[in-house]
């Protein structure tokens, strides 16, 4: 059962920012499946030279806009309707265009606290292991493999209550059959708020 205040985790990357590179998500991930000796675990590549991590910082700035319904978000921090946390999969060298964006768009010091990935762990391990930390309400993700993977481990135990994982989908996966599934950040707001 739900506390008064929900608790709830947020991805950064497609939930709190939009990132209109994320429909190729799918794409690349089954390309890079074709690679991968283990064929049946969830693998995220770490950008190991200089040159692939400018690639990447540059791929993660076109998270430059806040998603549909960071308004409301923003609205339901600062009244204190929900405790937020944001729990991002990005590696450590990430970090500071993360905190940049959060300062820019005055959401830094609304959040409960802000968990970044770096210790470079695989972005849904350290996922999981933050939403058991937290006792999370609920958590919003748009990568569709890391919400099946924690829909899949998130159990429920005699000292934490299961996580309901929502999923914000885009284009490509918009017809993968999931129950708490959202065109975007608003949708999920609505609904955990009552808000038609």
């Amino acid at each position: 059962m739900a506390r008064n205040i929900p608790r709830v985790g947020f991805d950064f990357d497609g939930v709190v920012a939009y990132n209109p590179l994320r429909v190729f998500r799918r794409p690349v991930m089954t390309v890079a499946r074709l690679f991968r000796r283990e064929k049946e675990s969830l693998h995220f590549p770490y950008p190991k030279s200089s040159l692939v991590k400018w690639f990447w910082e540059r791929a993660h700035r076109t998270s430059f806009f806040p998603s549909r319904g960071f308004s409301r978000l923003r609205e339901l921090l600062g009244r204190g309707d929900i405790e937020g946390y944001i729990i991002t999969g990005r590696y450590a060298f990430l970090n500071d265009e993360l905190y940049d964006w959060l300062r820019h768009n005055k959401v830094d010091g609304l959040f409960k606290h802000i968990y970044v990935n770096m210790n470079d762990e695989q972005p849904h391990l350290f996922k999981e292991r933050m939403i058991k930390q937290l006792n999370l309400d609920y958590f919003v993700e748009d990568n569709w493999d890391i919400v099946t993977y924690l829909a899949n481990s998130n159990k429920q135990t005699a000292n934490r209550q299961r996580t309901e994982i929502h999923w914000i989908y885009n284009i490509l996966d918009k017809f993968n059959t999931y129950p708490h599934k959202h065109p975007y950040l608003e949708s999920f707001l609505n609904e955990i708020t009552g808000k038609k």
